[in-house]
């Protein structure tokens, strides 16, 4: 590593990059259009056009913006989050999230997550999507699962080149991200991520590279280094981008991920976001005042950018006016919430129902219990998606009393909110009773109570701070809950621009959680601060911890907003009132034939792989009282369930975005058939995980900011399944309200021809074409002139419903690759093909799968290039990782 070379050793690698700087590369495209424009181009222009930009005229406090240069006819761009709906002061569509969407295991279902948001985009005035999230999700501790698809490459892809297609179908630039990779999180960090090129090449960037090859407009690079470069910096993945994948899709860097001026530039990036702090004054004075960057290298990023400008029809003189860009429609309102109801209820997974207990009986009487039972729950803190419309935003127990005509008792369970903290449990920083209090104005006080209702309010256009003691009267789990009515935004403008995060913290014993609202441009704000609000509908800062009997530091701000009175109060939920609350919950699951208990978590999670709240307990003593106890879970990151054994029933949702409660309802009832697949493997502990397993340390971000991926190409379920480590749930796993069958594989090459052999571990049923391929959504046509081999299979629905299945196609390295393709990287099994496939009770479907090349073939780091494995290899179909139901082999 350079780190090891010495001072000499360097030189000629320091005037190498710096001819190269100065050399002229190609920069021309071809297009006319384009090249006469950066050839009319000022300096001040070009650099202009190569970085964000705070957005004064139309801001919708949108994620970018870049500005124009009118006398040319190039238009303002503006760039927005829209993994899971748009991100604006405007209401959007909350989609359900990635995570949702590669539940489904249906290409269908992730066009129609493109679709949705690409098309209100462009009602909103926004001109590139920065979604699909392709990244790998690695660790179940911090690695924000809701924002990406899954643990698979392949998956991630054939669901990611879906949504990139819908998206640019509507006229909006799609944005592939993050290509890194990271040690953690799908974008956070700047930790070193320590990767070898097969498994970058196989894992990391594969599905980025069908994205691109897709037609992806735009590109995001990650915060992380890789092998010790920035990402945005980092040559092999732009060589990759440029020349593996033939791609001009404009690169930009992650928000504030750009680490340099000309390294960046001459590497390959085009867009420094969100602001020029390296490609504003900094490039201008390489180029033009100290010239040690050749103007070419300015003049390749414009041809990458203003040729996709003029691909969308930005340079055509008709963009759509963005100064005042009005409100989703009411009718794509409509439309758009079908869809997203549609996506939710493919997505539900359903992971246990022992006899029968789902659907639920039409004679059963029923209660829901928890808080995001009674409340809807948006799912995590402040994330990079729309909040939804709020007239659409219903609770589970609303949607089934909707569903059944019924009324429903219920409890909350564990309380989100609880009472005020009364003036004896506080104490401020002169010893007597209450808190004291300071603000932006120099203003001091002592308040017995943090008790600032909307008659009561505190003076507009100051920060408060409160500090002092709590004191907890016995030992136990405390929820501290400091609460803010949301500030109106009708009339205003924003002044707060940049106060976007952290408008609010509250820490207790110097463990601070910071939140607050998603500010937006010209006034609008939205609630980030928690999953589920007050049930007045005020935002809520909380925090779960467990207190010793005695005093406790404390300390809570809050930021005024919009020129308005602040209205705050500081609430509790003490062990006795948590207790009281659990006990009205058991009395009602015993007052009924079936409890359906909501829980959630975070993401993270409060706890690594727990749910949130002490819910777990909730859960357990639930079903203690009554065994047909079902739970509903809203997660992104895979939970540990203590109580797993003791439940009847199981239905995992995820966040599945503003129809949730529709959906959940729906399949809870039996309207709708569970059909989901889980995206990731559900590990049985922390310390059982692919990150966290102590045997490897180095796996995640370590003391020295290294994160070392020495598992290689055996990602997710194929690490679980190459160590024979025991797992809660596997990758693919899910139940349906019906059963199927598996028979007569067949193994061939696209022509019908020579090389396969056939056998199978199940009888022979039969052979029934129905109508599989006319609805099929297989991962490849085995026509497609890509495929090497297909597999074929009849699939018979054995129950007394209809069900869809999602059979999938493994595989298993080649027999001889320790000797043939010594220093190879082989995966212990690898997802290669599925299928999503509707079949009525009774009936037979046949299932034809392309497996493609590239599923076949490893990275050759030798020559850079990609080889097709020969050799026998085994090939299993699986309705899971792990729950193989036909075998067979393959010569290739």
């Amino acid at each position: 590593m350079l780190c090891h070379l010495s001072f000499l050793s360097l030189l000629p690698l320091l005037v190498n990059a710096q001819d190269s700087s100065l050399a002229t590369v190609p920069w021309r495209t071809g297009n006319a259009k384009v090249d006469s424009l950066i050839e009319r181009l000022t300096p001040e222009d070009k650099v202009s056009l190569v970085h964000g930009s705070v957005d004064i005229p139309g801001n919708q406090q949108q994620a970018g913006y870049v500005v124009p240069v009118p006398r040319l006819g190039i238009p303002a761009v503006r760039l927005t989050d829209g993994e899971a709906g748009v991100n604006v002061v405007h209401n959007a569509t909350a989609v359900p999230m990635q995570l949702n969407v590669a539940a489904t295991w249906s290409k269908s279902a992730a066009y129609n997550s493109g679709y949705v948001p690409g098309r209100e985009a462009k009602i909103l005035g926004m001109d590139v999507l920065l979604a699909p999230r392709v990244n790998i999700l690695r660790d179940p501790v911090a690695g924000n699962f809701w924002q990406s698809y899954s643990e698979d490459p392949f998956l991630n892809a054939q669901l990611g080149v879906q949504a990139l297609t819908a998206i640019q179908n509507q006229g909006t630039m799609g944005n592939p991200k993050q290509i890194g990779p990271s040690s953690t999180g799908a974008s956070s960090g700047d930790l070193n991520s320590i990767v070898d090129m097969q498994t970058l090449q196989e894992v990391y960037w594969s599905a980025i590279g069908a994205l691109l090859e897709a037609g992806g407009a735009t590109l995001m690079c990650s915060y992380a280094r890789i092998n010790g470069v920035p990402a945005c910096q980092y040559q092999p993945l732009f060589d990759t981008v440029r020349d593996m994948y033939n791609s001009s899709a404009i690169v930009m860097s992650d928000w504030t991920a750009t680490h340099s001026t000309r390294d960046s530039v001459v590497a390959g990036l085009d867009w420094e976001m969100p602001l020029g702090e390296y490609l504003g004054e900094p490039l201008y004075d390489s180029v033009y005042i100290t010239k040690n960057l050749s103007e070419t290298y300015v003049n390749r990023q414009l041809g990458h950018i203003l040729s996709k400008y003029d691909a969308f029809g930005l340079l055509d003189g008709n963009q759509t006016a963005v100064n005042a860009p009005g409100p989703i429609p009411g009718d794509v309102k409509l439309a758009n919430a079908i869809v997203a109801y549609d996506i939710a209820v493919k997505s539900g997974v359903l992971l246990k129902n022992d006899n029968r207990a789902l659907p639920l009986s039409a004679n059963a009487s029923i209660a829901v219990i928890g808080p995001n039972g009674v409340q809807y729950s948006h799912g995590t803190n402040f994330a990079e998606r729309a909040l939804g419309f709020p007239d659409r935003e219903i609770s589970p127990l609303d949607a089934l009393k909707n569903r059944t005509g019924s009324d429903i008792p219920s409890a909350v369970g564990t309380d989100q909110e609880g009472t005020l903290i009364p003036a004896s449990a506080l104490r401020n920083l002169n010893g007597t009773q209450g808190l004291s209090r300071n603000d932006s104005m120099d203003g001091t006080a002592v308040d017995e109570q943090i008790d600032f209702g909307i008659a009561t309010a505190l003076p507009a256009n100051r920060t408060y701070q409160w500090q002092g003691y709590l004191d907890a009267p016995t030992a136990g789990l405390y929820t501290i809950s400091f609460q803010r009515k949301i500030p109106s935004s009708e009339g205003k403008t924003n002044l707060d621009y940049g106060q976007t995060f952290a408008i609010g913290t509250l820490s207790i014993n110097g463990s601070e959680v910071a939140a607050g609202y998603r500010l937006l441009g010209d006034g609008g704000v939205k609630p980030w601060s928690n999953s589920i609000a007050t049930r007045d509908g005020w935002d809520n800062i909380k925090s779960t911890v467990y207190l010793s009997a005695g005093w406790h530091n404390i300390s809570a701000t809050i930021i005024g907003l919009l020129q308005q009175p602040v209205s705050v109060r500081l609430c509790w939920v003490t062990p006795e009132q948590r207790e009281s609350n659990i006990q009205a919950a058991v009395s009602v699951a015993k007052s009924v034939d079936t409890p359906v208990v909501f829980a959630f978590a975070n993401s993270p999670a409060q706890i690594a792989m727990t749910l949130d709240d002490g819910m777990d307990e909730l859960c357990t003593r639930i079903a203690a009282a009554n065994p047909k106890t079902i739970v509903v879970l809203q997660n992104s990151e895979p939970v540990t369930m203590p109580w797993l054994p003791s439940v009847s029933a199981v239905l995992e949702m995820m966040y599945p975005g503003q129809e949730g409660s529709w959906a959940i309802a729906d399949l809870l009832l039996g309207n709708r058939s569970p059909q989901g697949r889980l995206p990731v493997t559900y590990p049985t502990a922390v310390n059982a995980s692919l990150t966290r397993n102590p045997a490897y340390p180095g796996r995640v971000n370590t003391a020295d900011g290294n994160a070392t991926f020495d598992e290689g190409v055996n990602i997710g379920y194929r690490w679980y399944k190459a160590t024979n480590t025991p797992v809660l749930f596997p990758f693919g796993y899910g139940l349906t309200y019906t059963s199927f069958e598996y028979s007569a594989l067949r193994i061939s090459s696209p022509n019908g021809g020579h090389g396969w052999q056939r056998r199978w571990n199940r009888p022979s049923h039969g052979w029934s074409h129905g109508n599989a391929d006319e609805h099929s959504e297989a991962s490849a046509s085995p026509h497609d002139e890509n495929v090497v081999f297909s597999v074929s299979f009849t699939i018979t629905n054995t129950g007394s419903v209809a069900g869809i299945e999602v059979p999938q196609v493994y595989i298993g390295p080649p027999a001889d690759a320790d000797s043939t393709y010594s220093g190879v990287q082989f995966a212990a099994i690898t997802l290669v093909g599925f299928d999503n496939i509707e079949i009525e009770s009774r009936e037979s479907a046949g299932v034809h799968i392309g497996i493609p090349r590239k599923q076949l073939s490893f990275y050759d780091t030798t020559n850079g290039s990609w080889v097709l494995a020969a050799g026998n290899r085994e090939v299993w179909i699986g309705k899971s990782a792990e729950d193989i139901v036909l075998t067979g082999t393959v010569k290739i």
